[in-house]
């Protein structure tokens, strides 16, 4: 928890630092200049915060952290460019690169607060042949297999994800037993998509029947991972601007110089 007040700064003051001009930076303008900006990302969290109705304001500041992020890298370009589209291909690389690494920051941040503000969580005994609800999908689990592994026993089950009545994945958790290494674990099953993750962990059969099955819904799963893509490229990006090269060059040269004098 200390560290989210960190990144909540941190996420205030990046767009407006970015923009500033070294030694010659004036706060003041700068943040006047993305006052539109401000605005919309304000306008984003405040749209969120009205349609959810009892859940965490985390969600809503998060969200407004990554678009004030975004939209103030995609502004810092645009000004660069002087306004002008032909000349954004005629940008340095570092200038992408840093656009590129900061718009991956407000990206990790929507998925950061995807998950703290909307994750659904859910255990229950699931019977067999019988659906039930979760945040929105349905799942059923259809049956429970005894598979033999390469090394391991595994309990495996097979359940039915839909949404809205239309099948959309069959996932199969597992619960695997090491007979050497008397050693069990846990494979979730994953259905990957772009707005979200659904994990459904099976555990053990219940005396009454049925099988402890647990599931998880994590919004904006995969864009924290999107997020620290980009801004691993907006490095890479940084690190091939040619200027840099040249300087690092010919700092070397002048050690090399002195040195031999």
């Amino acid at each position: 928890m200390a560290f989210t007040p960190f990144m909540i700064l941190l996420g205030v003051i990046l767009p407006v630092g970015s923009t500033l001009a070294w030694k010659r930076g004036q706060i003041g303008r700068a943040a006047y200049q993305m006052r539109f900006v401000f605005a919309l990302a304000v306008a984003l969290a405040l749209l969120v915060w009205v349609m959810q109705t009892g859940r965490s304001l985390m969600g809503p500041i998060g969200l407004f952290l990554g678009a004030w992020i975004v939209f103030g890298a995609s502004l810092d370009i645009w000004m660069r460019a002087q306004r002008k589209w032909d000349r954004l291909l005629r940008l340095p690389r570092a200038d992408w690169g840093k656009a590129v690494a900061h718009g991956g920051l407000g990206v990790t941040m929507f998925g950061i607060a995807g998950l703290m503000a909307w994750q659904v969580e859910d255990i229950r005994i699931a019977e067999v042949d019988t659906p039930f609800i979760v945040g929105g999908f349905e799942l059923e689990l259809k049956g429970v297999d005894r598979v033999q592994g390469p090394n391991y026993l595994s309990t495996m089950g097979r359940v039915i994800l839909r949404k809205d009545g239309a099948e959309i994945a069959v996932l199969n958790p597992e619960k695997r037993n090491y007979p050497v290494a008397q050693m069990p674990t846990t494979e979730a099953a994953i259905d990957y998509r772009f707005l979200r993750d659904v994990y459904v962990v099976i555990g053990d059969p219940q005396e009454g029947g049925g099988w402890t099955l647990r599931t998880y819904i994590k919004p904006l799963a995969n864009w924290i991972w999107a997020g620290v893509l980009l801004m691993a490229l907006g490095g890479f990006l940084s690190l091939s601007d040619r200027r840099f090269r040249v300087g690092a060059g010919a700092s070397k040269r002048r050690t090399r110089t002195v040195a031999a004098e």
